[in-house]
């Protein structure tokens, strides 16, 4: 039969300083600008802002700089 052994307390500070150093790596690249990004202010058919997985409301994005629109779009849109 296999042993379940209990995780120690290094191998745990070791898992939590590593997802802390992956945390900050992607917490730390820098945003598109809105010309960059081809960013407008009128959706691109059922695609907007509003339905895209980097839209934060009311009018923050993940990957484009500033203030964006819940109606606009952009070729990063995903």
């Amino acid at each position: 039969m296999a042993e379940c052994l209990a995780p120690t307390r290094r191998s745990l500070i070791l898992l939590l300083c590593a997802a802390a150093a992956g945390l900050s790596t992607t917490s730390a690249q820098a945003k598109s600008s809105k010309s960059a990004a081809a960013y407008r202010g009128a959706p691109n058919g059922r695609q907007s802002c509003a339905n895209c997985s980097w839209f934060n409301a009311p009018s923050g994005c993940g990957v484009v700089s500033g203030p964006v629109s819940a109606r606009g779009w952009c070729n990063l849109w995903g």
